[in-house]
């Protein structure tokens, strides 16, 4: 029902001094400034259905504008920032374990727009055998797309969505987290590739130039795998990445059943505030909502590292583990005793807070080193191991040991044995794992390395398992981490000093990254990661930064091998300065 309202004057023959003259014109003038003062994102709109377009301006100047093709354009400072028609479409043709490929999002049919209110519209679009439903929402400088897909197909899911037709024209050559890569990659590797995993560790996504910073989250996912790339416009060598344009894609997947439907969110920022912590905000939130605070009690004071075995050819009558010599040899008293002798002095002495070992088990024929069966222990390693565990709790330190939590091994032939992937949903698998962690623990354990672990989705399932059973005051740390994998377990990562070619200066890399790490810190308070210096690479200036610092001034724990102790120095000259007696940061 549409309301009318008119103004009746007096006669203009009549006094214009007359009061209802003046209090019409008053109340007018009063209805006037009021809606001048409306901004545009306020003013209420009733286009209704069927409207051509739909604007919206943030507070800081960006406008959107919505029409039946979906977002459209987005404008800043008389520049077009944008331009396209955003939509859906299957991808399950994008990955090479993507589907079947039946359920078909062309052709585009009906299409239609519908203005709500003043921060709200909506697009309806039949494309194939879907009906795509898009919600735009607006608030301040976020835009929340809610996609419902209605998958009409009488028998096939559709199992990966994917969202894309904006053309982003930037200033200069944006800099940012933008992942990109071209289909074929996707089409060999399969969704193995999408967040949480090795190839895209961080869910979220944002690209600044010289005026604009943009911020695209996943919303509203929870645990599934989803992936933000920024596409080329063009894949030619010579153009990729020398044109200021990009098309992000954004990836969900999740099946949406046959004759069912899903929603599908996605969060977008634009403003002129291009700080990194700002346009990420939305994925914070999103990645704390999912997985949560940090689940163990960080102690960030270095750890004594060492690694026991050797190798097949090592094996004799007189060595039949095929351990390292001397304080390596576990399966002998005296090896046990030397290895005491030599870390626990050391460790109390520079504020350690205990030792990992490689190889606990010796070499094994059969391969596969280091083992998924880490609990199992030759029976004089077996018995030794309770001297070892009594002087480490004797001293007050911590016992660690590598683990191999996602694998198990199985024999390949009469001599060697092969790997496979436990599966993180079967209870019997989860039960078989603890087991063996819970052996160790018994054993006196309470720090775990991760081999080839962390990286991937059924990782963080695994580890979510894993670490409601360990508690948080059992440290662990993987050889592999995404963002997803921080909140439940430490980091494992190394590091080489880079001081070639001499004519540029040197400097420390981390394996996994220092940006990433930083980023991983920002998202999960509280998380750790554990580095060594794994190799030098030329020589550095002799004044240069030491490992120590470089690894604690990053927030890192130094792992440090016992055949390095002789830096415990620059232990004890470094960590005071950045921890407590408790191993935790202060302020510097």
């Amino acid at each position: 029902m549409k309301s009318r309202f008119m103004l009746i004057l007096p006669h203009p023959c009549n006094n214009l001094r007359h009061p209802l003259f003046s209090r019409l014109c008053l109340t007018l003038i009063l209805l006037l400034s009021c809606a001048h003062q409306l901004t545009a994102q306020e003013r209420p709109s009733t286009a209704g259905t069927g409207a051509k377009d739909f604007t919206y301006q943030t507070p800081s100047g960006v406008t959107f504008r919505v029409t039946a093709e979906g977002l459209s354009a987005i404008r800043y400072q008389n520049r077009e920032v944008a331009n396209g028609s955003w939509s859906c479409f299957s991808a399950e043709n994008w990955f090479k374990d993507g589907g079947s490929q039946q359920v078909k999002t062309d052709p585009t049919g009906e299409k239609s727009l519908t203005v709500l209110d003043a921060h709200h519209a909506r697009v309806r679009q039949v494309k194939g055998n879907v009906v795509a439903t898009f919600d735009y929402n607006f608030e301040s400088e976020d835009l929340t797309i809610s996609t419902r897909l209605e998958n009409n197909h009488a028998t096939a899911p559709l199992n990966i969505t994917g969202f894309t037709g904006l053309t982003f024209n930037f200033d200069k050559l944006p800099d940012g987290l933008m992942p990109v890569q071209h289909i074929t990659y996707f089409q060999a590797n399969g969704i193995q590739l999408c967040h949480p995993g090795y190839w895209s560790p961080i869910g979220g996504s944002y690209a600044t130039d010289n005026s604009l910073g943009i911020g695209l989250s996943p919303w509203n996912v929870g645990l599934t795998r989803t992936l933000i790339l920024w596409d080329y416009v063009d894949w030619n060598a010579d153009k990729r990445d020398k044109v200021p344009q990009r098309r992000p894609i954004y990836f969900v997947v999740n099946p949406v059943p046959s004759r069912g439907a899903m929603t599908f969110d996605l969060r977008l920022r634009i403003s002129p505030n291009r700080d990194w912590h700002y346009l990420l905000e939305p994925y914070r939130q999103e990645f704390q909502r999912t997985y949560g605070p940090v689940r163990y009690k960080a102690d960030y004071r270095w750890i004594a590292t060492d690694y026991l075995n050797h190798s097949v050819q090592e094996i004799s009558p007189t060595n039949p583990y095929g351990f390292q010599s001397g304080h390596r040899r576990f399966d002998l008293a005296e090896g046990v005793k030397a290895f005491c002798d030599e870390v626990i002095p050391t460790l109390q002495g520079a504020n350690g807070q205990g030792a990992i070992v490689w190889g606990q088990g010796g070499e094994e024929p059969r391969g596969q080193m280091y083992r998924p069966d880490f609990d199992v222990l030759p029976p004089e390693v077996e018995a030794n191991w309770t001297t070892l565990a009594q002087r480490f709790k004797a001293a007050n330190l911590k016992l660690g040991v590598a683990t191999r939590p996602r694998d198990m091994a199985v024999r390949q032939n009469w001599k060697q044995d092969e790997i496979i992937s436990i599966n993180p949903d079967d209870p019997s698998h989860r039960d078989m794992l603890w087991r063996r962690f819970e052996n160790m623990r018994n054993k006196g354990c309470t720090l775990f390395y991760l081999d080839s672990f962390g990286d991937s989705f059924e990782d963080v399932k695994l580890m979510r398992f894993l670490r409601e059973k360990l508690g948080p005051d059992v440290l662990t740390f993987a050889e592999h981490q995404c963002d997803a994998i921080m909140p439940y377990s430490g980091g494992y990562s190394e590091t080489t000093l880079q001081a070639e070619p001499t004519d540029n200066p040197p400097y420390y890399r981390l394996w996994s990254g220092v940006d990433n790490w930083q980023i991983y810190q920002w998202l999960a308070p509280g998380a750790q990661m554990a580095a060594r210096l794994y190799q030098t690479q030329g020589k550095a200036p002799a004044n240069f930064e030491t490992s120590e610092h470089f690894f604690y001034s990053n927030r890192i724990t130094p792992l440090i091998p016992v055949s390095e102790l002789n830096r415990t120095p620059s232990l004890k000259q470094w960590q005071p300065q950045f921890l407590n007696a408790n191993g935790q940061w202060v302020a510097h």
